[in-house]
């Protein structure tokens, strides 16, 4: 009896240190693609779909310093975007950050686009109720990887 309580100690620690590295490995927010190109976001491995990106999870806010009560209180001034500053550095980078980003969502869903016209010019002469079915999938995905390229292209345009 002895031994079945201490295994079942060993266990049940076991558990809850696996159960610990899951969650810190859970913290990242990945992108996954599933076989129709439907894109995902989550923080948890997604069923039948491929990982594509990860990204590192956001850093809490460090809180503010208390005001010290002997200092006189400070004015708020008000937060405008004529107040903001941003070098110009800055922005260049975050531009070009910006353009890359785009540029391979636009390349990755041209690639879905594609996979999806070969597929559906495949099952076109299908003429099984199966046949069909696949190929409606098949042309409402494509119609959605069209817009999505779309869309991209115009985001690209209004990038500086």
């Amino acid at each position: 009896m002895h031994l079945l309580r201490r295994c079942f100690s060993l266990f049940a620690t076991a558990l809850a240190l696996a159960t610990a590295c899951e969650t810190a490995r859970a913290d990242a927010t990945c992108k996954y693609i599933d076989a129709e190109g439907r894109i995902t976001f989550a923080n948890v491995p997604i069923k039948n779909a491929r990982r594509v990106l990860c990204f590192d999870p956001v850093p809490d806010r460090v809180s503010a310093p208390k005001q010290r009560t002997d200092a006189p209180p400070r004015r708020a001034s008000p937060d405008t975007s004529s107040n903001v500053k941003i070098d110009p550095d800055t922005q260049r980078r975050r531009d070009l950050d910006r353009r890359g980003i785009l540029e391979r969502e636009l390349a990755e869903e041209r690639g879905l686009l594609d996979d999806a016209n070969r597929n559906l010019s495949a099952v076109r002469n299908d003429t099984s109720a199966q046949g069909q079915s696949r190929a409606r999938t098949l042309e409402e995905a494509v119609a959605r990887h069209s817009k999505n390229v779309e869309a991209i292209q115009r985001e690209l345009l209004s990038v500086r």
